[in-house]
């Protein structure tokens, strides 16, 4: 008898794991939104490299990062070409991305953010 409560047990909290903590949310959520800017490089220029970036938010060390935010930046690079390359050296803050102009010439940016 204590056998089968056993393997009772055992099967009922993978049942319960299963179903409860397994799934395809982010962080309790249904789905995840993605927010763009496309900034000129005249602007990005203008502002010293900065790019304004309302939705971003990037929380506060050692409290786990569950409040950041994915973020990847492209560059168009100076050509007509429609080609964007993902810029390797940008500087999250809170509202702000830093990119460096100088990494990958570009006539337009565009800041990807996904929550």
């Amino acid at each position: 008898m204590k056998k089968a409560y056993f393997i009772a047990a055992v099967v009922g909290a993978f049942l319960i794991g299963f179903y409860v903590g397994c799934g395809d949310e982010v962080d309790g959520t249904v789905g995840a939104e993605r927010y763009v800017y496309e900034v000129s490089e005249a602007n990005v220029t203008g502002a010293g490299g900065f790019i304004d970036v309302p939705t971003l938010q990037v929380g506060q060390e050692g409290t786990g990062g569950g409040d950041m935010a994915q973020v990847v930046v492209y560059g168009s690079g100076c050509g007509q070409n429609n080609r964007w390359r993902m810029l390797d050296f940008v500087e999250l803050s809170e509202r702000k991305v830093k990119v460096q102009t100088d990494e990958y010439p570009s006539y337009y940016c565009r800041v990807v953010v996904i929550y």
